[in-house]
Parts: C-alpha cells; structure tokens; sequence
C-alpha cells in the first residue's frame, strides 16, 4: 500500500478539504441572502467595514509581527510579483479580447484576481488539515507558517487593490474613452457660451450683490477658473473622480497603505517591534491591551469577508432572477435584461485564471529556485509566489463596474453571472495548492 504521507493523496485531501471549506463559507453567505435575512444596504456597509477597517487593522498586525530587518529581503519578491503578473494579466486579457472579440470586462476579470479573504481563508484551513507541514521549516509551527504566508498575501492584496483602482475603470470604458472626451469638451464650451450669457443677463439685473471688483477683473477670474478646472477634467478622467468620492471616503486606499507603512516601520524598528509585539515580560508594553484589540479586530476580516462575498453573489441571483422575468415580458428591455455571458468568456477567464496562471508560476518559481538564487530560502515564499496569481476574479470587478457610467446594465448583470460562475469553480484551485505544495517540498528537499 503507498504511503499517504509521501504522495499527492494528503496534500491533495487537504487542498480540497480547504476549498469545499471556503465554498461553504460562500453557500453561507448566499442562503443568508437569499432567506432575506440580510439586505443589500447592510451587505455594503459591513463589506466597507471589512475593507476600511478590519483588513487595514489585519495588514497592520500581520506585516509588523512578522517583518524583521532579517526577513525584509523576503517581501521584495512578492512585491515585484505582484505587479509583474498584474501587467502580464493585462497583456493576456488585451489579446484574447481583441482576437476573439470579447466584452471589455474580460479584462479586469483576468486581471485582478481574490488576493485577500479567499487565500487568507484557505491557509486558515489548510492549517487544520495540516497540509502546511509540507512547507514548514524545522524550526517553525504550522501556524508560525500560516502566519507569515498571511503576511505575504496581504503585501500583494495591497498592490493587487491599488493597481484594481488606478486601471480598472480605464479598462471597463476604454473603448468610449475618444467619445467621451469629444462630446466632454462640447459640453464644456456649451457651458461656456451659456455661463457668459447668463453672466450678460445678471450684469444688468444685480444691485447690491453685485461684485465690487471690476467688470474686467470678473471676467479674467471667470476664465482663470473655466480653463482651470477643464485642465483638471483634461488630465483626471471624469470615471476615475467619480470613482475615488465614491470609494474613498474614507479612503481604503489611504487606509491600507498609512497600515501597510506602519507595519513596516514597526516590523524593522526593533525597539518598536519589541514594544508592540514581544510578551509583556519581554518589554512588550503595547502587546496585550494595543495589539491585541487591532487584532480582534483584524481577525474578524478573513471568514466575514468571504461571507459577504457569498452575500453579494446571493444579490447577483436575485438581480438575474428578476432581469430575466423581465426581460421575457418586454423585449424592448433587452438593454437592461439579464445580460448574457459569452461561453467564450467564461473560458477565457477560468482557463487563464485557473490553469494557466498555476502552470506559469509553479514552473516559473520552480526553476528559478532550482537552477538560481535569486529566492531567500523560504518555502513559504516559493509557495506564496506559486499561489498569488491564481483564484477567482475579485469582486472589485463588480463594483468599479457598477459605478462605471460607460457599463451598461445588461454588461453589469453579465460580470455578476461571469463571477458567479468563476466561483462555483474556484473549488477546482485545490490541484494548484496541492502541486505548489509538493513542487515546494520537492524544492526544499534538495
């Protein structure tokens, strides 16, 4: 009889184990939903919550205990990481959308993948099936392993989050972009010719409101402020303005990175790190009452968030539900109608999601450790590194497309069935964690 232990057959139980866990999560959220006993307003409240507060507070505590001047070399791959297979996801989405035609939401679905509460859950899970002890190093506990893997996640949610932001709305509307721009700046000179009639007819109508400065004088300050603010349009898209005062205020933005900043000086300060976070006994003077309540509060984020997500997947099957009763009854409403997904699509997103993404990186991390240095030697990283571009779309996805003016409806109701889709499949990433785990200890071995 083989030997479980040496084998795929453990690693690759515990891999499923770990993903029939975070589909549960997410059957959770949407049998809330579903039963009505959450609503639509309180499902984005608590997920700006998550988002704002909870995983600002976990990125806080995570990256300080576990950074050091020791391991900081560590973190630099994964940012580099991060942000190369961003820019390559682009490249990829680009090309299968203009060879095989497909809606411009291909794009960002390829692009930015579930970086955070996904694989934050699933390291949680794999922790207790002890599928970790894989990649744990002699010296470290599975959850000493579970913890610094978190720590690596976290570094590419921040990225992943702020390149999701900065290209997302771009790439949702850039095919009206030119027309867009045209028909701004005939409004603006619409609005200019108006404003200099209007201002024509007050001049003959103001007594004591009446401006004391001269005539000339209003007039260039009128213009100062006319070409000032068509500057600003010409420079900062009017989708990306719209999409910061919606998101951001608060900023998670500013948030996540003022933490992320924190973390890191704490982490390669060592008074300070031994401040916040050794034993009492040790110095630690900030650990048990400062410490401790930012991560009751960070641990909170990883199983709400994913069921949230099972909540607004749950809203997404009420949306398609009522679009497609609808949309049987008028015809003329097939704009907003329950918006098809090309078979196509959902190919193309799954197959460079889920398979190809896996391949690259596992080969890719593979023999970079097998044949350079260029890698510290930690198997966590190389199985971090295996792992982060892989999984469902996010469902920033979603939201930059809802507050997308250029989306239309039936485009939206399409990315929530294309996400719906994704993550009723994404139980099929247990074969990338089983192969990234053997391929690390297949590394560490040697």
């Amino acid at each position: 009889m083989p030997d479980l232990k040496t084998g795929l057959v453990q690693p690759f139980l515990g891999a499923l184990q770990a993903c029939t866990s975070v589909l549960l999560t997410l059957l959770y959220g949407v049998i809330t939903r579903q039963a009505n006993l959450i609503n639509d307003d309180t499902i984005n409240q608590m997920s700006a919550i998550c988002v704002k507060i909870f995983l600002p507070a976990l990125i806080l505590v995570k990256l300080g205990s576990e950074l050091s001047l020791e391991i900081a070399s560590h973190y630099i791959p994964v940012f580099v990481w991060s942000i190369l297979y961003t820019i390559v996801s682009i490249g990829f989405g680009h090309v299968f959308s203009r060879c095989l035609h497909l809606p411009t939401w291909v794009t960002p679905a390829v692009t930015f993948n579930n970086t955070s509460s996904l694989p934050l859950l699933l390291l949680q899970t794999l922790q207790s099936t002890g599928s970790l002890k894989l990649i744990t190093m002699p010296d470290q506990s599975e959850s000493d392993c579970m913890n610094r893997a978190q720590s690596y996640f976290l570094v590419c949610a921040v990225v992943s989050k702020t390149m999701a932001y900065a290209l997302g709305p771009r790439m949702l509307g850039h095919k009206d972009a030119s027309r867009d721009n045209q028909e701004n700046h005939h409004d603006d000179e619409e609005s200019g010719s108006s404003s200099s009639n209007v201002s024509n007819e007050q001049e003959e109508e103001l007594d004591e409101q009446t401006s004391l400065l001269p005539n000339p004088i209003q007039k260039a300050r009128q213009r100062f402020s006319s070409k000032s603010h068509r500057l600003l349009h010409t420079f900062i898209p009017g989708r990306v303005r719209h999409r910061i005062d919606s998101i951001d205020s608060p900023p998670f933005l500013d948030t996540a990175i003022l933490c992320t900043a924190t973390g890191v000086l704490i982490g390669l300060i060592p008074k300070l790190h031994q401040a916040f976070f050794s034993p009492y006994e040790d110095g630690g003077i900030f650990n048990a009452w400062l410490i401790s309540s930012i991560e009751n509060l960070g641990t909170l984020f990883t199983s709400l968030q994913v069921f949230l997500v099972g909540c607004k997947l749950g809203v997404s099957f009420q949306r398609m539900k009522r679009s497609s009763s609808s949309s049987s009854s008028n015809d003329q409403d097939e704009e907003e109608g329950s918006g098809r997904v090309p078979i196509k699509a959902v190919l193309v997103v799954y197959t460079i999601r889920l398979i190809l993404w896996p391949i690259v990186s596992i080969l890719t991390t593979y023999l970079i450790i097998r044949y350079t240095s260029i890698l510290p030697h930690d198997p966590i990283l190389w199985f971090t590194l295996m792992v982060l571009p892989t999984g469902p779309p996010a469902l920033i996805n979603s939201g930059l497309a809802e507050l997308s003016d250029q989306v239309t409806k039936a485009d939206k109701m399409a990315i929530a069935k294309m996400l719906a889709i994704m993550y009723a499949l994404s139980p099929s990433i247990c074969f990338t964690i089983t192969g990234a785990l053997k391929a690390t200890e297949a590394v560490r071995t040697r």
